[in-house]
């Protein structure tokens, strides 16, 4: 009688056994669209010292915020595009004058999307900075990521290379006041 029990037994598991290998694979659940915007990190371009005499840092984080919550949105209105990510730069000057660009590794946003989300961030009020030009960096993917800028850590658009000497250079208010000269 045992051996009949265990034998009914075996035969069960082998008719669910193949049972299972006859089912067809369960279907795959659809991917979750890319966040269009995710902020990474913020960098400072300018040295510590330099940027706690010029900035406060109670000023300076909440525009950093606004700036990536403005650019987010654009990115949000635009139409869904291949993955990039990249630095949003924000130089802030004396007297509430702010300029923002976008550097991306390929496939680059639109001409359109990177232009509205220059508009929207250049929009935001700049904190009150003195003595001179300040310039963060907010990392960013849009649609998933892809393939981060080339050239210079942290990322500088590619024109500003054309400031630069042949032997190199700093990033300093000279070299800002050429990139955006009043």
């Amino acid at each position: 009688m045992k051996t009949a029990a265990i034998a009914s037994i075996m035969a069960g598991l082998a008719v669910m056994g193949l049972a299972a290998c006859n089912r067809e694979p369960a279907p795959v659940a659809a991917e979750a669209p890319a966040e269009a915007w995710v902020g990474k990190d913020v960098v400072l371009y300018l040295p510590d010292p330099v940027m706690k005499a010029r900035v406060e840092v109670s000023a300076l984080s909440p525009y950093v915020n606004a700036a990536a919550i403005a650019a987010e949105g654009a990115v949000r209105a635009a139409p869904v595009q291949p993955g990039a990510s990249g630095m949003l730069l924000l130089m802030v000057k004396p007297g509430g004058r702010a300029k923002a660009w976008v550097v991306t590794g390929e496939p680059a946003p639109s001409a359109e999307t990177v232009a509205a989300v220059v508009k929207a961030v250049e929009a935001v009020p700049a904190p009150a900075v003195r003595e001179g030009p300040i310039l963060v960096g907010v990392g960013f993917e849009a649609w998933g990521g892809g393939a981060p800028p080339v050239g210079a850590s942290p990322p500088i658009p590619r024109d500003w290379y054309s400031y630069f000497s042949k032997d190199g250079g700093r990033l300093d208010d000279a070299f800002m006041a050429r990139v955006w000269p009043d």
